[in-house]
Parts: structure tokens; C-alpha cells; sequence
């Protein structure tokens, strides 16, 4: 639904239903987005929102948009770097100086699957990770952003977005003691779907 151009051709000729649409799709992953620099609810939501806003004036721009999600992404953290800045009264911010990026808790719907215990340190884990290294990471396991989104996303090549990948899955395992040559089916990371991906 967000990519097809019937959609980005709904909105930009002014349907506010295909928008409405659009930030029901989006606005939980983003507002969650948002939050991870911000840490306040009330303001991730008004940063959220009024990226909306401005998305909603520039619609014409909609269907020359390759990934629109993406787009949201990018529009999002932005507003979030330029809130930060001015908090701080300075012209530029950087993300590696705030080493709170917060990987979003993921709670288990089968208290089965992995022990809470054992995911307790899967966060802790990813909690020691570089900022920008996090920020990857969140976005390929909580998102499902390919390398080539992330990479847009956080203005980084594909190779570093893998680095940061291989990184933060390295960093995990060691973590949980777990020798990726002799790996066992029913490991912690295998268990927990979060962390798939990366096996």
C-alpha cells in the first residue's frame, strides 16, 4: 500500500482518506522511532505529527517518492536531531552523542519461546552497543528495513549498515556465551523471533 503509486497519486491530488490511511500504516513504528531519541512521549508525538503535516503539504511531492516509508523514517529523525539541537542550542547534532537511542523492548507473547531472563540480557547486550550501531539494529530487527533502507535512513552506506549488523550480533552472542560454530536449534536467539534475521 505505501509504495503503489495509485496510493501516492490518492494523496498528492489532495484524498485525505489514502492519507488517513498512510498514518495509520506508520504511526506506531514512527512514533516509536521518534521515541528512541526523544524519550517523552508528548514530544515524539508532536514530532511525529507534525512530519505528517509537512508531508501533507508537500503531497504533489508524494509520487516521485521511491520509499515512502522511508521517507517517513528519514522526515522523522530529522525532526528529532533538530529538536535535540535546539535543546541544546547548537547548529549541529550528532546521534553518537547521545548514547540513549533506545532499542525498543519487545515483550514475548509465549513466555515459552525464550526466558525473560535470557532476554534481559539480549537487551542489556544490545544496550552496550554504540549508538549508531543500535540504531541499525532497531531498525533492521524491530522495522524490518532491508540494508538499502537503513542505509537511506541513517545517510550510512551498505557496508557499514552491515557492520553495524555484524557487530551488534557478535556483541550478543558473546553476551550470551553462545559459539556460533557449534550452535545449538534451540538457542536463545533462535528461540527469540526478534533476532532471526541475523542467524
Amino acid at each position: 500500500m505505501l509504495n503503489d503509486q495509485k496510493t501516492k497519486l490518492l494523496i498528492a491530488g489532495g484524498n485525505t482518506r489514502s492519507f488517513q490511511l498512510l498514518m495509520e500504516v506508520t504511526s506506531d513504528e514512527l512514533l516509536q522511532y521518534a521515541l528512541s531519541f526523544v524519550r517523552n512521549q508528548v514530544i515524539a508525538e508532536e514530532l511525529v505529527s507534525d512530519v505528517y503535516v509537512k508531508i501533507w503539504h508537500k503531497r504533489s511531492e508524494l509520487p516521485n517518492i521511491h520509499n515512502i516509508r522511508s521517507y517517513l523514517f528519514i522526515a522523522v529523525k530529522n525532526s528529532c536531531l533538530s529538536h535535540l539541537r535546539k535543546m541544546k542550542n547548537e547548529k549541529i547534532v550528532f546521534i553518537d552523542e547521545y548514547n540513549d537511542f533506545l532499542f525498543p523492548a519487545v515483550e514475548s507473547t509465549d513466555e515459552e519461546t525464550i526466558e525473560k531472563e535470557m532476554l534481559n540480557k539480549i537487551y542489556e547486550a544490545i544496550g552496550e552497543l554504540p549508538p549508531k550501531c543500535r540504531e541499525a539494529f532497531s531498525l533492521a530487527k524491530i522495522n524490518g528495513f532491508k540494508h538499502r533502507e537503513i542505509s537511506e535512513i541513517m545517510n550510512i552506506s551498505e557496508k557499514t549498515v552491515n557492520n553495524h549488523l555484524v557487530t551488534a550480533l557478535k556483541k550478543i552472542t558473546e553476551a550470551l556465551g553462545i559459539d556460533k560454530k557449534n550452535k545449538a536449534k534451540n538457542s536463545p536467539l533462535k528461540q527469540a523471533s526478534l533476532f532471526s534475521f541475523v542467524w
